[in-house]
């Protein structure tokens, strides 16, 4: 008997309990409600005062879009003005380039002429040897001759180039134009020129990284010359040796070392007196006031290139607000 009245006890105290349970949440749902329906007043009052503000605001948005439009078109015909200005110094410059290849032809022609003397004084001062020798080594001399005149042509080609978006393979060869002038070059051996593309058709792997990859590499296998921060110019002549070195062909490494030498990081860098670093971190000599000078000219293209982007992105962000506006205020 003790045991059903204390379970009879329990079950009263729990009814009790949830009895005041839901009267706690009646209180609530009362106190929510009221809040409730004075927040749809708040909002229904905040609707009609900006109801009003957009319309007492039309004409002052139509004027506003008006006088945006006004500057836009007049900043545009400023742009459009620039570009002539633009194209037309790109013509004097591609003229100008047109000369410099004149010029270089010249100075291939005249070198080429040198080089016979050279060889023929050579041959004149020592033993004869057979016929068939003879014919083996002049072969072997105007294919070296020519593998020169080659490297040349594709070193002179102007910095100018890599504005437009085809000068991929233009910028291998401008990236080693401050690397490999033509002084040196002319002073490399025979044995070099003809030993390198021997030794990299030989070991030429299967599957060749892209020129960004290579780079990555070069970063981690030569990092004293190679740098991520703070950089150096390198040697010049540093493709020979990285020919030398490096399993891949001369295209794949002019490029990847074209991808390095343009970067804004080390055109600052490029400056005179500063000191040339070899694959080793070695100075191997200082800057020169011309390669500082073209180095000076490609950062500015670049910066100037970046501006150009950046003012067609604002441009198009006017323009997407403008629609924007004109679509959210129309009639």
């Amino acid at each position: 008997m003790d045991r059903l009245e204390a379970l009879y006890s329990a079950l009263e105290h729990e009814a009790d309990t949830q009895r005041q349970q839901r009267d706690t949440e009646r209180q609530a749902r009362a106190a929510l409600e009221s809040e409730n329906a004075r927040l749809r007043d708040a909002l229904a009052q905040l609707e009609q005062q900006a109801a009003s503000a957009a319309t007492a605001d039309a004409d002052a948005h139509q004027h506003a879009l008006a006088e945006a439009e006004r500057a836009l078109a007049a900043e545009r015909h400023d742009r459009e003005q620039l570009a002539e200005q633009l194209a037309a110094a790109r013509q004097t410059l591609q003229e100008q380039q047109a000369q410099l290849s004149a010029v270089n032809e010249a100075l291939l022609a005249r070198d080429a002429q040198l080089r016979e003397l050279v060889e023929q004084a050579e041959q004149a001062s020592a033993p004869q040897s057979s016929t068939n020798a003879e014919a083996g080594l002049a072969a072997q001399q105007e294919a070296q001759a020519e593998r020169l005149a080659s490297e040349r042509l594709n070193v002179s080609q102007p910095a100018a180039d890599a504005q437009t978006t085809t000068a991929a393979d233009s910028s291998e060869a401008q990236a080693p134009q401050a690397q490999v002038p033509q002084e040196q070059e002319a002073q490399q051996s025979d044995a070099e020129q003809s030993e390198a593309p021997q030794a990299q058709q030989a070991s030429q792997p299967e599957s060749a990284p892209s020129p960004h990859a290579l780079l990555k590499q070069w970063y981690k296998r030569y990092p004293d010359t190679f740098f991520k921060g703070h950089t150096r110019p390198l040697k010049i002549g540093i493709h020979i040796e990285l020919l030398e070195k490096e399993p891949w062909d001369d295209k794949l490494v002019r490029r990847a070392l074209a991808g390095y030498v343009h970067l804004p990081r080390y055109l600052k860098a490029v400056r005179a007196g500063t000191q040339r670093v070899d694959l080793s971190g070695q100075s191997v000599g200082a800057v020169t006031e011309d390669e500082a000078r073209h180095a000076r000219q490609q950062l500015d293209e670049l910066t100037r290139q970046q501006k150009a982007r950046e003012e067609q992105a604002t441009d198009q962000r006017i323009s997407h607000k403008l629609s924007e506006l004109m679509t959210k205020h129309r009639p």
